[in-house]
């Protein structure tokens, strides 16, 4: 049976594409769809917890409205001159009274600090009395008619109105939320006021108005859409304007599959807060690269493909004029001979080609006359052993070289825990020099740094004049971690963290300060207790585990202590003794560690 025979071009390219072309292209779609997801993962992750926020903090101020507006219509001076109000008909006495309205109106102003206004309904259908501090307040009639059947349907309850622009939107597109209390119904006195409104800005729904998107966001308006809806399940207020006062349901329906969507309840107003994310936005980066990476390969494919055909064809052009020589020769023409060419591997087939047909040629006219009969058979046998079996037997692989991608070197962040670690186990001593205490610190907060981003500022005041002084090693560490973890914990500006270093008599004084949330006054006393199991807020563990260490060297004239100023920071203080370092270095030198150097102290 014939052997089936291969185009070495065609079976070259072909193993290409299924060895290495389909596995790349696999791999990179594969790649591409883990980016994506993880993608989508983390901005689900990001901005689910960024909802919770907005949600809580947006009903925690109408519950808070809610507070002040209960207080207000149990307001005996309010009951008090309303009746009295109500009561006269004199122009003058009631402009007095209105004044007096303004005085207990401004208190509450002043009490909530926020933007709004108080519009009180009278018992017998004066005209309402309305009190501001913000001039793009302004009601309609219809506003008071829509205030005036909330609190008819719902007596003796706080309720808020789905109504959140005011006027047909004459605040300027503010979001205004306005809220209908009206007086018990079994009350056992005369209050003369039948609906107090309380209307209020609530900057935490700007984002829904398209001003600006929601507090924290990291999305523009093409990949987030906010909506938040009512009670009825209408839009109230969104930044997309076609879905403004259209059922969510149908909303939700038009956003279809590829959008994420993301609900919170405000419990106060019965109100739901929602985010649609666009993941074909989102991931639209991942799809640019991957199609770049797409058009790179297909180009590379064709590239190879083109220096495949040019590289064979420059081998099988000699080649196949040997092989076209080979059969002149198998026809008994030994007059012909090999030409050669650039490549050494068909010059020697070349060479040995033409040996062989002169050694052919010389042995048949020797014996021609003689015995012709045997130098037939004998030319018969040459001529089989020349065919291109032969020659394709001869030929040595032919071997390319793969470009091989090399990987970027190890990240400096591994370089600079190797520092910490190596350090830590090949010390045979506890005390090491502040100037070595401040060379791990630094490695430890730029770990940190690539963990959390810049989100704080890491300043080292420090007289060079101590960087030579003894200290336990390994002792700031974790005070600087209490800092970054829990000092620093849910600021949303940048924080700063403070180690500086000062010494009186025979003391040295060390300082880690942070410009964070500061501590609770009721926790403080608690924090130097034994370990003890906690959900959150600053960590024990570290601080006890301070203390007792340099109780222990010490003695108990050296100390740890904590000032906290919530809201301001908190500052933790060591007292440790005078004494010199014995000499050690790291075995990781400084220069090998890429950590920016700190100009707060000289380099050794």
């Amino acid at each position: 049976m014939k052997k089936k025979e291969y185009n070495i071009a065609k079976r070259h390219i072909l193993s290409f594409l299924l060895l290495i072309a389909l596995p790349v292209l696999v791999g990179v779609f594969l790649i591409g769809y883990v980016f994506r997801k993880e993608i989508v993962k983390t901005a689900r992750e990001q901005r689910e917890a960024t909802l919770q926020k907005n949600a809580d903090s947006i009903d925690a101020e109408l519950q808070r409205m809610s507070l002040i507006a209960s207080s207000l219509i149990h307001n005996r001076t309010l009951m008090n001159r309303t009746l009295e109000y109500i009561h006269t008909e004199s122009p003058e006495q009631r402009y007095v009274l209105s004044f007096a309205f303004e005085d207990i109106f401004n208190t509450y102003f002043l009490l909530s600090k926020q933007l709004g206004a108080f519009c009180l309904f009278f018992d017998d259908g004066s005209m309402p009395f309305v009190s501001r501090n913000y001039a793009g307040i302004n009601y309609l009639p219809e506003d008071f008619s829509l205030y005036t059947e909330l609190a008819k349907n719902h007596p003796g309850y706080v309720i808020f109105s789905d109504q959140l622009v005011l006027g047909g939107g004459r605040s300027g597109g503010q979001p205004m939320v306005s809220l209908v209390v009206s007086p018990p119904v079994r009350t056992r006195y005369a209050t003369g006021i039948q609906t107090l409104v309380v209307s209020f800005i609530v900057n935490e729904l700007a984002g829904f108005t398209g001003q600006e998107l929601n507090i924290n966001s990291r999305f523009s308006p093409d990949i987030s859409r906010t909506f938040l809806v009512g009670r009825d399940g209408q839009v109230l207020l969104s930044n997309d304007s076609s879905a403004m006062d259209q059922p969510f349901a149908e909303v939700r329906r038009n956003l279809g599959k590829s959008s994420i969507i993301m609900e919170r309840p405000v419990t106060a107003s019965g109100w739901t807060i929602v985010e649609a994310i666009d993941t074909r936005v989102l991931t639209q980066p991942v799809n640019q690269m991957m199609s770049f990476v797409y058009i790179a390969m297909g180009l590379l494919v064709f590239l190879f493909i083109r220096y495949n055909t040019l590289f064979f064809g420059t081998i099988l052009r000699p080649l196949n004029g040997i092989t076209a020589k080979m059969e002149v020769v198998a026809r008994g023409d030994f007059s012909v001979r090999a030409e050669f060419c650039d490549f050494a591997e068909l010059n020697k087939v070349s060479h040995t080609f033409n040996f062989m047909v002169e050694e052919i040629n010389t042995l048949t006219e020797e014996i021609k006359s003689e015995q012709k009969e045997r130098l037939k058979t004998e030319i018969e046998v040459l001529r089989y052993q020349l065919n291109p079996h032969f020659l394709c037997n001869t030929l040595n692989a032919i071997r390319m070289m793969a470009v091989i991608t090399k990987n970027d070197a190890i990240q400096k962040m591994t370089t600079a825990l190797m520092t910490i670690t190596e350090d830590t186990l090949a010390r045979d001593d506890t005390i090491c020099s502040l100037e070595h205490e401040l060379r791990n610190l630094e490695s430890y907060v730029y770990i940190m740094k690539v963990r959390y981003g810049e989100t704080f500022d890491f300043i080292m005041d420090i007289d060079s004049s101590l960087l030579h002084l003894g200290m336990p090693a390994m002792i700031l560490q974790p005070l600087v971690e209490n800092a970054i973890l829990h000092g620093l914990a849910g600021l949303t500006r940048p924080g700063t963290i403070v180690v500086s270093a000062s010494s009186g008599g025979d003391s040295l004084t060390l300082e880690v300060r942070d410009d964070g949330q500061g501590i609770p006054e009721d926790a403080l006393a608690g924090l130097f207790q034994e370990p003890v199991p906690i959900k959150k807020g600053f960590t024990k563990i570290g601080l006890s585990g301070v203390r007792k260490r340099i109780n222990l060297l010490y003695g108990s004239r050296y100390d740890v202590t904590i000032l906290s100023y919530p809201g301001a920071g908190t500052v933790v203080t060591l007292t440790l003794p005078i004494m010199d370092a014995p000499e050690h270095e790291s075995r990781i030198p400084r220069e090998k560690l890429g950590v920016p150097e700190n100009d707060g102290y000289p380099d050794c």
